[in-house]
């Protein structure tokens, strides 16, 4: 199913976190962060995919780009998610398409304003929070460039606000519980042992 009618495009939305693009707020082409994609290849155990398909967003945010790239390079970062947001396949408008149902316009900016609201839906299962069980990935020892000799080759884009806030979702509408069937393939596309999914997953 194309994506022609959402509300909103796919590319208005971080492929990692899922949040959305506000303006003037700095994003980066996916494909050609050639050190973020390795980055997160091994923070989360799992390649950056479906880059070709069309609901798949094709940009990543500055903050989780520039976290994994620190990173990757040895710095004392990490993510605020152990598993990212995973992208499927939409299969509908009113009730499984994110780029449909998360609604930004409303959302005002300030210190007391509340956040924008991301569902959780087959078509787009949200990120897992990081936990005390689950340690933090130890970079693979490697050279890497420099984030100025790295950030040569990649396609920044601006939008248009620079006050956009990385706060995770604070609520759900409609919250989809994935089946078994669902972790099932999280499980196989993370590589994750028994006791590693049972912590992630319980509850």
């Amino acid at each position: 199913m194309t994506p022609r009618s959402c509300r909103y495009p796919p590319d208005a939305f971080c492929y990692v976190c899922g949040q959305f693009f506000k303006t003037r707020a700095r994003k980066y082409s996916v494909t050609a962060s050639a050190n973020m994609c390795e980055a997160y290849k091994a923070y989360f155990g799992m390649p950056v995919r479906d880059q070709d398909k069309p609901w798949a967003p094709r940009f990543t945010c500055e903050h989780y780009k520039k976290t994994l790239e620190g990173w990757y390079r040895g710095e004392k970062r990490a993510m605020e998610f152990a598993i990212p947001r995973i992208w499927r396949e939409l299969t509908d408008h009113s009730s499984n398409c994110y780029f449909c149902m998360v609604d930004p316009s409303k959302h005002q900016t300030g210190k007391n304003a509340f956040p924008i609201m991301y569902p959780n839906l087959p078509s787009s299962i949200a990120s897992v929070p990081d936990c005390s069980e689950l340690l933090v990935p130890t970079p693979p020892k490697k050279k890497h460039p420099s984030s100025e000799e790295s950030s040569k080759s990649e396609e920044e884009v601006d939008v248009e606000d620079s006050d956009y806030n990385f706060r995770g979702a604070a609520g759900e509408r409609n919250p989809y519980y994935p089946n078994q069937r669902d972790l099932n393939d999280l499980i196989r596309d993370l590589g994750l042992t028994k006791s590693n999914a049972e912590t992630i997953f319980k509850g």
